[in-house]
């Protein structure tokens, strides 16, 4: 193992399982770290990552939620006052895929299979000391960039956030210095992720027009309603003294009154969806800093007509699967 130093290194430990707590706490203390702080629940950690500002978190992905992946994508989106950018690895018995699809939608930097032994924890940390993933912000994640490859579209920056983990390791920390890089990435951060509510809240609702203006459609509700949680997260990050904030309000105020009108009556086909959609339109240019809304309107079709078609191949893909089925049953 490399001549690393962690005997400043923070380090929480949450986990049901004491013997687990118990053999990662001697493990961590045999490589030299000695601030390990451990915990049976999720709920029990928030006021720990206040306090000590840990370098590291390991979390038990087994745990139901919110006490475990979903406290990982709670803490990734978290403003303030701890600091978002941990290094976090989750453990498991099982990674099923369910559970591995769940985990890469979360934030982790990494996963430990149980049981584990002293190796697999040296090399989860040199790993993200030597090698840590730059991050990657999308409307509902933030965390380590996975893909393999750009994907076609839009391409989303990458971010590097701090690491102390790396600092202290190396002998490098400095509080000052430390406190000034995570004040820029919390806002490096929170302007990409406004920018992608508001790109999220457009494609969301220009999703859900036409369905709405028939009525009785379950996706084309389910799609709006999401627009509302989309748009309450992009409010919250704007700034009340923000150049932004005037018009981004009568944006949200026009989206926010046609779900409520939408709400009272469900059923029925919902008016004022040509308004609802030309604010939805307006926000993502908005939050984007582009002034061509024909621009912006040609790319949220274009990303919602891709997702339709995507749907449309599953739905044949599941039917042609049902059909096969059936065919291959015995003869009655």
């Amino acid at each position: 193992m490399p001549d690393y130093d962690f005997r400043s290194t923070a380090v929480v430990i949450v986990d049901r399982e004491s013997n687990t707590r118990r053999l990662l706490r001697g493990i961590l203390a045999r490589m030299g770290v000695d601030k390990i702080l451990d915990f049976a629940s999720a709920a029990d950690a928030p006021a720990a990552l206040i306090a000590v500002q840990p370098d590291l978190l390991f979390i038990d992905a087994d745990a139901p939620d919110p006490e475990g992946l979903k406290f990982v994508q709670g803490l990734r989106h978290a403003q303030a006052p701890h600091n978002p950018f941990i290094g976090v690895i989750a453990t498991t018995w099982q990674p099923t895929q369910p559970l591995l699809l769940r985990f890469n939608a979360t934030g982790a930097d990494d996963m430990m299979v149980k049981p584990f032994s002293a190796k697999q924890v040296q090399d989860r940390l040199i790993n993200l000391i030597e090698a840590r993933k730059s991050f990657v912000v999308t409307a509902d994640y933030i965390g380590p960039d996975r893909r393999r490859q750009p994907r076609e579209g839009i391409q989303i920056p990458l971010f590097e956030v701090p690491n102390t983990l790396r600092q202290k390791a190396l002998g490098m920390f400095d509080r000052n210095r430390a406190a000034d890089a995570l004040a820029t990435a919390h806002d490096a951060i929170n302007v990409q992720k406004i920018v992608r509510s508001g790109f999220q809240v457009a494609f969301l609702i220009d999703f859900a027009c036409p369905g709405l203006a028939a009525g009785a459609d379950r996706m084309a509700a389910d799609h709006l309603i999401r627009s509302g949680a989309a748009l309450d997260d992009l409010m919250r990050r704007l700034k009340p003294d923000a150049d932004l904030r005037g018009q981004a309000e009568t944006y949200a105020a026009t989206i926010r009154a046609t779900i409520e009108q939408f709400k009272a009556a469900p059923d029925l086909p919902l008016g004022g969806v040509q308004p609802l959609r030309a604010a939805a339109i307006g926000i993502a240019a908005l939050t984007s800093r582009r002034a061509d809304l024909s621009l912006v309107e040609n790319e949220v079709r274009g990303a919602v007509t891709a997702y339709r078609n995507r749907l449309a191949q599953l739905a044949q893909a599941k039917q042609q699967a049902a059909a096969e089925k059936e065919e291959d049953k015995p003869a009655g």
